[in-house]
């Protein structure tokens, strides 16, 4: 194994030791044996496991073995420790010499411009600067002060290092020198976001697969999220989350998508994306909606855009996914409800009835009942089954009962009882210079059709003397002249009439109302304060 080991060829110093290990179990927790293991270990890329060998408390006796333990933490990322352990070694690297030397103070000055320890860094890279390198290492060495003259301020310095060493045929250092160069420009503010993205992407297939390539997509995703370019911004988190996976950093990375997820769908920055790029973005990265309240806000609010642009199947699907695997109880039921609702202003009043009968609960807070009761009684007048959306709406007493009992006996075409229920609508509205608004507009011309049905002329001019100010000039006048005036329309013209409102403006004012609650945010706010209770 040692001789593999002095050799070049770690991975062939395993084998010897593993057979070792299997003949004298015993052998393994000597210290030669955990130094050889280590050493080896490191020299294959295996930093972490090396550093775990290495630190046995059998070889801190060996002043050289510190120095091995300074080059495993730095290989692994743990500069402060390798600090402390490059110090305990100092003898040893007092002594050493060679290209063993110029390996450690390689690592040396790495680890103390990560820890911002200048004057270690200063006294390893003077060492490399005297000791007569090749041209290639030079250039290394070059960088290396370059990033301590940009830690000392002295920026014009280190500039010219970076510059000389990114244009080296050595891959590795000549991205390293890339990137710091950009980061220099970007910081001085010599260069613009963009142009240090396109930098970025140039870079970023430059070097591969270590912690370079992490720091690399990590800057790169917080400038297009900086630019509000968050699909580019989370795929490339996303990206850098699957290298440092199962690590401290990707921990870290997939934090950090989960607050831009949240600043994008709770704290309202979607809002600034048009719905389309919104939803696109939420599907994409749906794995990072947060569970609980949080998460069934964010998905509400969605669907609340989603509806305001008539995307209603999919404002659907992501209440369809919510009501059925996220909610339970009042949540479900109120949620439920707006389900129905979209499911009513796409036409689709056997959806709606279905999932409100789905979701029923034995108790209910009582305005939740009552809203789905409303919804309910709608689904069944929009399915023609006027009886039962009747029989539902008994007992309910308010303004929005009477709008379904209206239009379930406008399509009835029972206009004694439409009367009757426009007037209890209507009121003393006429009192009131407000101009009147679409569903008053509908009450009136429903209630002056009817009252032609039923040849109460008497009434009709009433309805006209209260009325005809309030509905001059504005929609449906036209018609509620005819209806109301001096010379009352043939029957044959008053059916007209009514088939023609029937296709044009049946339950033209309940949709409007329905798509308002969702435009302006109100059901959004009670399906969250449902949730949370």
């Amino acid at each position: 194994a040692r001789f593999y080991l002095a050799h070049g060829a770690p991975a062939d110093a395993l084998g010897p030791l593993e057979l070792m290990r299997e003949t004298d179990s015993d052998l393994e927790k000597s210290a030669p044996w955990k130094a050889i293991h280590g050493v080896a270990l490191l020299e294959i890329g295996r930093a972490a496991e090396a550093l775990g060998e290495l630190l046995d408390p059998s070889l801190d006796a060996e002043p050289e073995m510190w120095l091995w333990r300074g080059l495993a933490a730095a290989a692994a990322g743990k500069f402060a420790d390798a600090l402390q352990y490059f110090g305990e070694g100092e003898d040893a690297l007092a002594g050493a010499s060679g290209d063993f030397a110029v390996r450690v103070h390689f690592a040396r000055a790495r680890a103390a411009l990560a820890a911002g320890n200048l004057a270690v860094a200063d006294s390893s890279i003077r060492f490399l600067q005297n000791t007569g390198l090749p041209a290639a290492d030079g250039l290394a060495v070059d960088y290396l002060y370059g990033r301590l003259a940009e830690a000392r301020g002295d920026l014009g310095t280190a500039r010219a290092r970076f510059e000389d060493a990114a244009a080296a045929l050595d891959r590795e250092l000549s991205a390293h020198a890339r990137f710091d160069l950009v980061k220099l420009e970007l910081r001085e503010n010599n260069i613009t976001a963009d142009e240090a993205i396109s930098a970025l992407e140039r870079l970023r297939f430059a070097w591969r697969g270590d912690s370079f390539e992490q720091e690399v997509l990590d800057m790169l995703a917080r400038l297009y999220v900086s630019e509000k370019k968050y699909r580019e911004g989370l795929d490339t988190y996303r990206q850098a989350a699957i290298i440092a996976a199962d690590t401290p950093r990707g921990r870290d990375i997939a934090r950090r998508m989960s607050e831009i997820f949240a600043k994008l769908f709770l704290e309202g920055e979607a809002d600034r994306l048009s719905p389309v790029v919104a939803l696109s973005l939420f599907y994409d990265f749906r794995e990072l909606t947060p569970l609980g309240a949080e998460g069934d806000r964010m998905i509400r609010h969605l669907a609340d855009r989603l509806v305001a642009i008539d995307l209603l199947d999919r404002a659907a699907e992501l209440l369809e996914h919510q009501v059925t695997y996220r909610l339970e109880g009042a949540a479900q039921a109120l949620v439920a409800v707006r389900l129905a609702k979209i499911y009513l202003l796409d036409s689709k009043p056997e959806k709606a009835l279905d999932i409100l009968r789905a979701t029923r609960q034995a108790v209910l807070p009582a305005d939740v009942a009552e809203e789905r009761r409303l919804v309910e009684a709608r689904a069944l007048i929009e399915l023609r089954r006027f009886e039962e959306g009747l029989v539902l709406l008994e007992g309910e007493t308010s303004a929005a009962a009477d709008t379904l009992r209206a239009d379930a006996y406008w399509q009835m075409q029972d206009w004694p009882h439409l009367v009757e229920v426009s007037d209890r609508l209507l009121g003393t509205r006429w009192q009131t210079s407000d101009p009147l608004d679409e569903g008053e507009r509908e009450h009136v011309v429903r209630e002056a059709i009817a009252l032609s049905f039923l040849d109460r002329r008497e009434d009709l001019i009433r309805l006209r003397e209260r009325y005809r100010p309030l509905m001059r000039g504005g929609d449906l006048a036209g018609v509620f002249d005819v209806l109301t005036g001096d010379d009352p329309p043939p029957a044959g013209e008053v059916s007209r009439i009514a088939g023609e409102l029937s296709q044009s403006a049946r339950f033209r004012s309940f949709l409007a109302a329905y798509k308002a609650e969702f435009t302006s945010g109100n059901a959004t706010d009670a399906g969250a304060s449902t949730s949370a209770s």
